[in-house]
């Protein structure tokens, strides 16, 4: 079976938990899912970070593809809409 490349890049935070700022997986399964290449996704809250899969918003539950590029970030913001 084909092996499938997935490059992950990793910035705040979350770099922290993952004890890297970039990775590269090779995978062997077509359905493997963000959340099963980062295992470490579900002790956080979703409001906790952004994930972006090849420039676009993903889940956890999104399917990677060959070539695909993770960036997964802390969320930014906060505050109160009212006071600014």
């Amino acid at each position: 079976m084909m092996q499938l490349k997935v490059k992950i890049k990793y910035l705040g935070f979350l770099s922290e938990l993952a004890g890297k700022r970039y990775e590269e997986k090779k995978i062997e399964d077509k359905e493997t899912t963000i959340e099963e290449i980062i295992p470490f996704l579900n002790k956080l809250k979703p409001e906790d970070y952004v994930l972006i899969i090849n420039g676009k918003g993903a889940s956890p539950e999104t399917k990677v593809s060959d070539g695909d590029y993770v960036v997964l970030l802390p969320q930014t913001g906060g505050g109160d809409s009212k006071n600014s």
